[in-house]
C-alpha cells in the first residue's frame, strides 16, 4: 500500500497507522526556518519526518532527520521509505526503533531544534482491535503525556520547538501535564467545515515563555464543502487534490 505525495511517494502498508490528515496538517501547518535537527516521535512510515524534510529542502536547509518508534514494522517501512526518497539522501535520515523515554535518556543522543509528534489519544472512546493499532492509538500504558512533556523537555535544544496534533479536549490536557516544563507559543484551531466544532488543536511549544500566544484557525472545507483556500495553499505542494 503507497501514498502518493506531489514529490515522493511512501509505502504505508506495514506502519501501526496509516497516513491520514493528521500527519499531514501536522507538517504543513509547523514552521521549519533555522531548523537543523528534526526529530518525529512516533513516526510510524516516517510521513511527518518526510513532508518536513520537503520543507526543510525547499528553503535550502541541511538537516538531520531522526524518528522513532517502538514498532518493529514501522521503522523498518520508515527506513525503507528513506531509501527511496528522491529530495535528500538517505544518510540524512536516522530512524531508531525504541521509545522516546528510552532516547531521551541515551548516552549520546543529540538535542533537536524542531521536535513534531502526532501522538496517541483515544484514552476514552472505544478502542480498536487489532493490538499493533491499539497500542499505537492508545496512549495508556504506552506513551502518558507526562512522559512525552519529560521526554521533550529533555531533548529539546534552548530555543527549539515542540508542535504536536491533538484533539481540543487532549490537547488542553497536555497543555496542563506540560506547564511546568513546556511554553506554548502557537495554536492554530483546526475545523473541517465553517458550521462545525474545532476538532483538533496545532500546538508549538518552547522551553520558555515568549510573546502573547499567537492563535489561528484553520477551516478545511467551506459551506460548499470545497476546499477553502487557506487549506489548499498549506497542501498544495504536498498533496494531489
Amino acid at each position: 500500500m503507497q501514498f502518493r505525495f506531489q514529490h515522493f511517494t511512501l509505502s504505508h502498508d506495514r506502519s501501526t497507522m496509516k497516513i491520514g490528515t493528521d500527519a499531514v496538517l501536522l507538517a504543513t501547518l509547523t514552521d521549519t526556518a533555522g531548523v537543523r535537527s528534526l526529530l518525529d516521535i512516533g513516526c510510524g512510515c516516517g510521513v511527518v519526518a518526510f513532508c518536513l524534510a520537503q520543507k526543510m529542502q525547499d528553503v535550502g536547509s541541511q538537516a538531520s532527520v531522526w524518528g522513532v518508534d517502538p514498532d518493529e514494522r514501522s521503522i523498518l517501512e520508515a527506513r525503507e521509505n528513506a531509501e527511496a526518497f528522491p529530495l535528500l539522501p538517505t544518510s540524512s535520515f536516522h530512524f531508531e526503533q525504541t521509545a522516546v523515554q528510552a532516547l531521551a535518556i541515551q548516552e549520546g543522543t543529540p538535542r533537536f531544534d524542531l521536535i513534531v509528534s502526532n501522538p496517541p489519544f483515544y484514552n476514552r472512546d472505544l478502542k480498536p482491535t487489532r493490538e499493533d493499532r491499539l497500542k499505537s492509538r492508545h496512549r495508556d500504558g504506552q506513551l502518558s503525556f507526562e512522559a512525552l512533556a519529560d521526554s521533550v523537555m529533555r531533548l529539546l535544544e534552548p530555543g527549539g520547538r515542540f508542535a504536536v496534533i491533538l484533539p481540543p479536549v487532549e490537547s488542553e490536557e497536555f497543555r496542563e501535564v506540560a506547564a511546568d516544563r513546556l511554553f506554548c507559543l502557537k495554536t492554530v484551531s483546526v475545523r473541517p467545515t465553517a458550521n462545525k466544532p474545532v476538532y483538533r488543536h496545532v500546538r508549538e511549544y518552547g522551553l520558555s515563555p515568549d510573546k502573547a500566544e499567537q492563535k489561528s484557525t484553520l477551516t478545511i472545507r467551506d459551506d460548499t464543502l470545497q476546499y477553502t483556500d487557506l487549506y489548499l495553499s498549506l497542501m498544495k505542494d504536498y498533496l494531489l487534490l
